[in-house]
Order: structure tokens, then sequence, then C-alpha cells
């Protein structure tokens, strides 16, 4: 008999209600202590509901030591906590309310609130920490002015940080102890709360605004690695002038302040003029970064800037409006990357990620609008939905409206609601009145959940083009029909030598539709979704591959071509047949190709595990494996020559991150990486020396992986080496974790499983637990083995890690999600170990809302 589940409550949308109080401004205290901190808050509220009498607080695992209000102490008789609720009664119109509670930051593994890490104390606050520190409206639509009061032990934590700008200098108090007070003149919600108090290196610099304001810019960092933030002030203050002279944005405060850190659930919060980054979003040099860190963090420094004003001013009513500020940053991030590097590149990266993690999203239980309705947890729904779709929302607004209205509804939005909590309709209002483009229609990218796929077919006659587009709109998880889209779709029509007739941007809104184009005197060639026009998947059965591939110049729809052709090959081979010799062919072509490096490197990329599964209606990974292995042996049989040549003539590529020097290392390493397919001893010793002699962690890790994964050749030694010599050095060892959990070697588990016991491994540090089991869940391979083995692995480890941190567990539990899509035999035993999960002793919301959702939605 199966124990009762106490299932969880959730919060709906359509119960939003303002709160009844205003806190005006606020004043906080922290005496930081080792053992506990003793936490003063004074608020200063207002009744804003006249017939409200209680003034309810949100309050999580607090000691509450006193509570006041007008300087009168309140009868415990006269309040109430429970379910994390603190209720005052006879509240009256204007008064101020002073509480003082204990927390114990040091027992805090849940890195929400406040917490001790490494002998630093840092806070998380977004979406629902705040209330672990003290009671509080902590909702995004309670906006107050802050000053904080820092109080702590002067040897331990020299450097004192909080909100906006300094309102005192480091003050001596007894006791060996000191303190700072911070003010911030801009009211913002809770979430947005930040404290860091430690003994810290510090890199600085300025940046002077269009206006002329002198802003002082600051990185906090663990001592001894400052010389790995000079990228990310560099990438900082391009964000700054990028921002000013996009958006018109400038910063408005005296000081930027960035501080990193090990122990984070994020990847990095934009905490009014105090950022907090996990390290890996800061730290890098070419010693200990891959290009793709150096790219993430110029990403994500940017992404936290933008938010001064996109998230921060202009902040959201409710969370569920959470892609109100992040797909529109994101989109902003995505821009700005695209503006510094390759537009192309970073486009098709873009997209690959979307396709790679959002599309399966969007197809699994999961599945969400990027407005939901409803949340159990909030911090489940920090997703690639959100985000990522919420991006290519806000694209295909720009899109629609053209670069210089989408500039003047972004300024009307800042100075209509500059200082306010606001929704995604009043985002929409902003961009359909500053255009007069009417978006009622495209609302239902907000409301509507999964992917649509876009059926195209085409006619010619008499000098006459017809193309036919049918859309496809899955119904919603609860069975609920869904209404077809309003999008901008962009296509060309191209002559049989690849002459482009026209290119034009269709307005698709109805089920079915079709365009005709006249006075042609031959049959075009179709290209469709140009540079990614709208999120949809889309179906064209006459689509030729070749050919597009060969002459299509729009850099988006020739990858596509190329990972389509590859799918089809694979897929063929998957069903038995032999090698597609015209794909091998085709594949040739490609190193012949006289275009940038970086795009070449993307055209000569296989289509992922991830793309072929999601085609598939029950999956079999070992089938997509085998096949995806033998075209990769087919590819480097024919082209090893080829391969071999190009990757002599860039293997000496610069040590630097400038364009081209990052272009030279992605394409010797595919090539690499295609050559090694053979698994030969001459392709395994490339990778050998290669390590041996490289001067980037790019080339290091390649060549890592490659010799970690060699059936024939593999050894421990190089393994060993680079363990030996970075092993102090967490950043580095979460690459070495993600590699081993990655591997496709027989013994897999069981190498994961000692892995737990290594002095490098700390399962309370998210981005270690990450690189180790998220890697692990990754490994199509062995997570999902017949035998069940990897599931009651990772079942275990959830329920372990729900103990420690519920939002990194749930996290973790994101990896069934593929339940519902598997074959028989592994659906059978993924549901044993997801039931196990869900019956398991106090298992917290985060988890229980995911794996609930998968078991029965």
């Amino acid at each position: 008999m199966s124990k009762n589940i106490n299932h969880p409550v959730a919060i709906h949308l359509k119960d939003y209600k303002a709160p009844n109080f205003k806190i005006n401004s606020v004043a906080l205290t922290f005496e930081l202590f080792e053992e506990y901190t003793t936490v003063t808050s004074v608020m200063n509220i207002s009744k804003v509901n006249s017939q409200a009498t209680v003034l309810t607080l949100n309050s999580i695992d607090l000691e509450l030591e006193s509570i006041s209000i007008d300087n009168k102490k309140v009868p415990s008789t006269a309040y109430k906590y429970e379910n994390e609720l603190l209720s005052i009664d006879n509240a009256p119109k204007e008064f101020s309310l002073k509480i003082q509670n204990k927390i114990y930051p040091h027992l805090n593994t849940e890195l929400e609130g406040l917490y001790l890490s490494s002998g630093i104390f840092c806070t998380q606050n977004e979406p629902e920490g705040f209330r672990r520190i003290t009671p509080y409206l902590d909702k995004p639509d309670s906006l107050s002015i802050f000053t904080t009061t820092i109080i702590a032990d002067a040897s331990k934590y020299p450097i004192l940080l909080g909100n906006g700008n300094k309102a005192s200098q480091l003050t001596p108090v007894e006791n060996n102890r000191h303190s700072m007070t911070w003010h911030d003149p801009h009211p913002k919600p809770a979430y947005l709360f930040a404290l860091v108090a430690g003994n810290l290196g510090i890199v600085s610099d300025a940046f002077t605004t269009a206006s002329g304001n002198n802003v002082a810019l600051n990185i906090y960092c663990d001592l001894g690695n400052e010389s790995k933030c000079h990228h990310a002030m560099k990438s900082l203050k391009e964000a700054m002038v990028w921002d000013e002279e996009k958006y018109g944005c400038e910063y408005d405060l005296d000081i930027y302040n960035i501080v990193a850190v090990d122990a984070f659930n994020m990847g990095a919060m934009e905490n009014k003029g105090l950022n907090i980054f996990n390290t890996s979003a800061v730290l890098a040099d070419s010693d200990v970064a891959t290009d793709d860190n150096f790219m993430r963090i110029q990403s994500i420094i940017a992404h936290e800037y933008f938010h001064n004003w996109t998230g921060n001013r202009v902040t959201c009513k409710n969370w569920f409006q959470l892609t109100l500020k992040e797909g529109l940053t994101v989109f902003r991030d995505q821009c700005f990357s695209a503006d510094l590097n390759s537009a192309d590149v970073q486009r098709i990266n873009d997209v690959k990620d979307l396709r790679a993690y959002q599309f399966v999203e969007d197809a699994s239980p999961t599945s969400h609008p990027i407005q939901p309705k409803s949340y159990i947890s909030m911090n489940n729904f920090y997703t690639y939905t959100v985000y990522e779709k919420g991006a290519e929302v806000i694209r295909m607004v720009h899109t629609l409206l053209g670069q210089e209205n989408y500039r003047k509804a972004t300024d009307l939005y800042f100075k209509t609601f500059d200082g306010k909590a606001v929704t995604t309709q009043d985002f929409l209002w902003s961009m359909s009145q500053a255009s007069g483009h009417d978006l009622t229609h495209f609302e239902r990218w907000y409301d509507q959940s999964g992917t649509p796929t876009l059926a195209v077919s085409e006619k010619y006659e008499d000098n006459s083009y017809s193309i036919n587009f049918k859309q496809i709109v899955p119904n919603a998880l609860d069975g609920s029909k869904q209404k077809p889209y309003y999008f901008p779709f962009k296509i060309a029509l191209l002559e049989s030598n690849g002459k482009e007739i026209l290119e034009h941007v269709l307005i698709l809104s109805k089920e079915e539709e079709t365009f005709t184009f006249d006075k042609l005197s031959q049959k075009p060639h179709l290209s469709l979704n140009r540079d990614f026009s709208a999120p949809v998947i889309v179906d064209y059965q006459d689509a030729d591959h070749l050919f597009s591939m060969k002459h299509d110049q729009n850099s988006f729809a020739r990858y596509d071509a190329t990972q389509d052709f590859g799918v089809e090959t694979i897929e063929k081979l998957m069903q038995g047949e032999e090698v597609d010799e015209t794909f091998i062919e085709a594949y040739g072509e490609l190193l012949k190709l006289d275009i940038d490096l970086s795009f070449k490197a993307l055209l000569l990329e296989l289509p992922s595990v991830s793309t072929l599964m999601q085609r598939q209606v029950s999956l079999d990974f070992e089938l997509i494996q085998v096949a995806r292995e033998t075209l990769s042996i087919a590819i480097a049989s024919a082209h090893k020559e080829k391969l071999l040549a190009f990757y002599q003539q860039h293997h000496n590529a610069k040590s630097g991150i400038e364009a081209y020097d990052i272009a030279q290392r992605k394409i010797k390493n595919i090539c690499l990486i295609r050559l090694t397919a053979l698994d030969e001893q001459e392709g395994i010793a490339l990778a050998q020396k290669q390590y041996t002699h490289s001067n980037s962690m790019s080339d290091r890790m390649v060549a890592l992986n490659i010799i970690e994964n060699s059936k024939t050749y593999h050894t421990e030694d190089t393994l060993q080496h680079f363990y030996d010599k970075y092993k102090k050095n967490t950043l580095v060892m979460n690459k070495y974790l993600h590699t081993k959990a990655s591997s496709q070697r027989s013994g897999l588990l069981e190498r994961v499983i000692a892995l737990q016991e290594d002095e490098i491994y700390d399962n309370k540090v998210p981005n270690l637990v990450r690189a180790l089991l998220g890697a692990f869940t990754a490994n199509y391979k062995y997570f999902h083995a017949k035998d069940g083995s990897g599931y009651q692995f990772m079942a275990d480890k959830i329920i372990e890690l729900d103990r420690i941190n519920a939002q990194v567990a749930s996290r973790m539990a994101g990896g069934f999600k593929l339940y519902k899509k598997m074959n028989a035999l592994n659906q059978a035993q993924m549901k044993i170990q997801l039931e196990r999960i869900l019956h398991s002793d106090n298992l917290s919301k985060n988890s229980f809302e995911i794996i609930n959702k998968i078991l029965n939605d």
C-alpha cells in the first residue's frame, strides 16, 4: 500500500492580488557572527487598502526575538506566526514596524536568503529568498527604499557590501568589529536586495556615462583570482557603452559592484548595484577557460548589467511576469553578443541551444507558456521557455515593428513604467502604442505552450508560384485545443544558380493560408525561416538540402539545410540502410568552402542526439548513438586526408580570444573530432600531442575528451596529469568531472559513484553537482541504461540532494522529463524510480512539482 502524498498547493495567476500595505522604506541592520546573525528591520508602512486590518508578512525558518509598532512592543497575542506567514492584527494606517530576528547562515545549504560558504557571507533572494532573512512583503510588486548597515569582524570580513551607494565609510566599533552603511535611492522589491561580507580580492576600474557621471567599477573575488577578472571587466564596460547606444539606458548609481562566489544556485543575479555571480561567469584566462567560457562570461556580464533597466528600474508585478524581464534581457544580451562577434555564428548558436533544450522542454510534461498560469515552486520556472523562448518572442516583436519603431517603443516603455512593477501586457501596450502595430493576436505566444509545426507545400504553374502554410499547433497539457499563432516568417525565392529573386517577411496568422508570387519564368527554390525568424518546426517535404547547402546565402538557412540532410542520413541508418554517399560527398564540399572558419565549423557538426531524439516517437538512444557513430566513421574514412590537412593548417592558433584565433581553434578541433571517430592510433596521438603542447584550455579539453572516450587507446595518464595540475582550481575541476561523467566508455556508472568520494567533490556546491550528476543525466547511453541502473542512481541522488538544496535537486529531476517518450522497457524502469522519489519522506515542493508533472501530466 503506497504512502499518502502531501500535495503542495499551487499558486495561480488568476488569484493575484495587489498588497494591502506598502513598505515605503526599510532600514536593515545585520550583526554577522559565524554561528548566527541578528537582523533588525525597521519598516515605514502605509495602508493601501483601507479595509485591511491584518498585515501579513512572508517568513520562513526565522527565530523571532521582538516585534514593535511605533516603539511599542507587540504582545504575542496580537500576532501569529504559522504556515510561513507572520500576521499582525489591527495594523494602523501609517506606522513604523520594527522586527528583530535571528538566522543561522552557516547552516543554510539551500543557498537562499543569507548564507555563509567558504568564509563569505552572501545572499540570493530571487525569487523568494528574502523571507528567509526577515519577515517582509516578499513579492516583486512591493517596492521600497532600502538602507543597509552591516556589522562584522573586521579581520575576517574586511569587505562589507550592500545595494546602492555608500552612505558611510568603514567605521570601527567595539570588539574588533566594524560597520558600513549602504543606501539605494531607487525603490526595489526585496528579491533585488544583496549583502556580501568577506576577505576578498578586488579589481577596479571606472566608467563615465554619456551624461558625464563617473561610476566606480569593482569586481570582487577570492584572493589570488584577481588576474582572472579582466575579461569580465572589459565585458562590463562594453555592455555599458552598448546599452547607451542601442537603448539610451545609462547607469544610475555611483558604484557598480560584482562579487564572484563558488557556492551559488544560479549563473548570476542582478541585485541593484551589487551583482552576485557564480565564479564560472566571471573568472577566466587562457589557462583555465575555454573559448565558450569567455563568450559565456561576456554574455552573462552584459545580461545582468542590462537588467538594471529591464528588471530593476522596471520590474515584474508578480512572478508570472518573469519573462517580462528575462525574455527581454536575453534578447538584449544576444544582440550585444552578435554586435561584438559574428552575428551569423551567434544566431546559429542561440538557435542550437533553443532547439536542444527549450524544444525538448516544450515537448515534455514540464511544458508551459512563457507566462505560466500557475506554479507550486517559483524556482522551477527559471526555464529555457521563460528565458530563451521568451527572447524569441521579443525578437519577433522587433521584426514586426522594425528597428526604428522598436526603439521608439522601448523608450516609451522606460518612460512610462520607470520605477514601477508591470506586466507583459504593459510591455505589449508600449510596443503597440509607439508603432501602431496591433499585437492582440500576437499575445498567444505568451499564453500557449508547446512548439508549433509549420507544414509547407508548394505549387508552380503558368509562371505562378504558390506556397501553402498550415499551422499544426499542439494541444495544451490539459488536452485543450490551442489556436493558430501570429508571427513573422522570412522566406526567399532563389533561381537555379542561387541568385536571389526576392526576400520577404510574411505575416502568418491563420491555421492555413497561401501566398502567391506571379511572373516567375521558372520554378524557384524556396528558402524558409531565414535567420530563424520564428520559433517553429518547419515541415517541408520537398526541401532540396543539397541545393541549399551549396547556394543559399543566408547563413542560418545553409546551416539548417546541412543539419536536415544529416538528420535524414542518420535516420536512414537507424532504419537499417547503408550510408548515403551523397551526404558524404556533400560533406567534402563543405570542407572546400572559403567562408568564415567559425561558421564552417558549425556546418561540419553532425546533428546532436537531442536533435535526433526529438523526431522519434519512442526513444531508443542506443539506436541513435550507433547510427551517429557509423556516419562519423564514414566521414572520417572518406575525408581523412582533407581533415588532417585542415587540422594541420590551423593547428598553431594563438592563445588569445580574438575572433580569428577562436575560429582557428574551432575549425581545427572539429576536424580532430571527425578524424578520431576512426579510433586509430594516429588520431589519438594527435589528440595527445595537442593536449601536451596546447596553449589554450579549449584545445586541451577537446583533446582530453577524445582520449577519455577512445575505446582502443584510452589511458588514464593524461587525465591524471590534468587532475594533478588543476585539482586546486574548482572551476577547472568542474570541466574534469563533466568530461568523466560524459564518457561513453563502459563502466561509467561505477566511475561516477567513485568520483563522489574524491576530495574535489562537494555535494553542497551546485557547480560541482551539475558538473558530475548533471552531466550524467545528459549522458543518454548510461543514464538511460536498459537495466535501470542510471535511473536508480539518480533517484538516490535526488532524494539525497533534496534535503540539502531543493533547487539543485529539482534541476536534476528534470533529467527524467523524457519519461513519456521512452520505449516501454525504459519507461517501466523510470516509473519505478519516479514513484520512489515522489513517495520519499519530506520531499520539497520544488522536486514534487517536477516529478508529479512528469508522472501525471
